[in-house]
C-alpha cells in the first residue's frame, strides 16, 4: 500500500469514527432527554386560568351611576354601579300604605267580632267572624312580605362586587338599562388564579397529587413560579363519540402505525409569586413536575426553557 493510498484510508477511518461518535453522542443526548422526560414529565402546554365571577343586578332600571373603571381591582362590597331608585321608592311606599290599610282592616274587623256588652254570638256567627278576622290578619302578612320585596329591591338598585378581583372588559355605561339576571360586569376572582398545564397520559404514571412544580410564563423566562399538583382530570372530550341517543358512533380514521397521546388536564395551585409578578387569566406557561421530591421540596425545574 502506498503513502498516499494509507493517508487516505487513515482519513476516511477518522472520518468514519467522528462520524460515530457523533452519532452516538447525539444518541445518547436524545436518550438522556428521553429518560429525563419520563422522570419528570415537562410541557409547555400550559395556561393560567382564573375564576370569572358575572355580576348581574337582582332588579331592572336604568344605570344612573357607573363608580368602576374597566381592569379596575374591587374588594368584596364595593359598589360597582347604581339603578335608578326612583320607580322602587315608589314601590316602598305604596308597600307601606298597604300595610298600615291592611292593619286598620284588621283591628276593624277584631273589634267587630267583639259581640255588644251582654250579648252573646250565635256559633255560627262566631264562626264567620273568625274566619273573617284570619283573612284580614293574613292580608296583613302577605302586605309586611309585600314591604320587606320592596325594601329589598329598594337595596338591591345598588349593586355591590360579591368577591375580590379585577374589572374585566367592562362595557357598561351610564344610561343603560340593566335587565335582573343579566350579567353586567365580570370580575376576575383575585384569589382563583391557577395553572392548566396538559401532559400527555404517557406522563401520567409519573405525576401525584402534591407533587411540587414549576412554571415558567412565556413573559418571565428567567423566573419559575412554585407550585404543586393539586388536581388530575378524569376525563376528556372524545371527538369519535355519537351524536346522540340512538345515533351511530362518528368513529374517525386512524392510522395504525401513528398513536398520538392524549392531553390530559393537570392542575397546578401556584404558591404566592413575587408581587411583580403579574398573572393574567390566559397567560401561556410551561410546567415541570418533580415527582421524586418530597412534599416539602422547593420545586426543580426541569427541562422548562422553552
Amino acid at each position: 500500500m502506498s503513502n498516499a493510498n494509507a493517508e487516505q484510508w487513515i482519513l476516511g477511518s477518522v472520518r468514519v469514527l467522528v462520524t460515530l461518535s457523533m452519532v452516538g453522542i447525539a444518541g445518547g443526548a436524545a436518550y438522556w432527554a428521553w429518560q429525563q422526560g419520563k422522570a419528570h414529565p415537562w410541557t409547555r402546554d400550559g395556561q393560567v386560568l382564573a375564576d370569572v365571577v358575572h355580576v348581574a343586578p337582582r332588579v331592572g332600571g336604568q344605570v344612573i351611576a357607573l363608580h368602576v373603571v374597566d381592569n379596575q381591582r374591587v374588594a368584596t362590597g364595593d359598589l360597582l354601579f347604581e339603578l335608578d331608585r326612583l320607580p322602587y321608592r315608589q314601590a316602598l311606599e305604596q308597600a307601606e300604605a298597604d300595610l298600615a290599610l291592611r292593619r286598620a282592616e284588621a283591628a276593624q274587623a277584631r273589634q267587630g267580632a267583639e259581640p255588644p256588652s251582654g250579648n252573646a254570638l250565635s256559633a255560627e256567627d262566631e264562626g264567620t267572624e273568625q274566619a273573617r278576622e284570619a283573612v284580614k290578619d293574613a292580608a296583613v302578612l302577605a302586605a309586611e312580605i309585600a314591604l320587606t320585596t320592596a325594601r329589598m329591591h329598594l337595596d338591591d338598585t345598588r349593586v355591590t362586587a360579591p368577591v375580590d378581583g379585577y374589572v374585566t372588559n367592562l362595557q357598561l355605561g351610564e344610561g343603560t338599562y340593566a335587565e335582573a339576571g343579566v350579567p353586567q360586569v365580570a370580575l376576575v376572582a383575585a384569589d382563583s388564579f391557577r395553572v392548566e398545564a396538559y401532559f400527555k397520559e404517557t406522563d401520567l404514571p409519573n405525576i401525584r397529587i402534591g407533587a411540587p412544580a414549576a412554571v415558567t410564563l412565556m413573559g418571565y423566562p428567567d423566573r419559575p413560579l412554585a407550585g404543586r399538583v393539586e388536581g388530575i382530570a378524569f376525563g376528556i372530550e372524545r371527538p369519535s363519540s355519537a351524536s346522540g341517543p340512538g345515533a351511530l358512533a362518528q368513529v374517525e380514521p386512524m392510522f395504525e402505525w401513528i398513536r398520538l397521546a392524549q392531553r390530559i388536564p393537570v392542575r397546578i395551585r401556584l404558591d404566592a409569586p413575587a408581587e411583580d409578578i403579574v398573572l393574567r387569566a390566559g397567560l401561556t406557561a410551561s410546567v415541570a413536575v418533580n415527582p421524586t421530591a418530597a412534599s416539602g421540596d422547593a420545586p426543580n425545574p426541569v427541562l422548562e426553557s422553552d
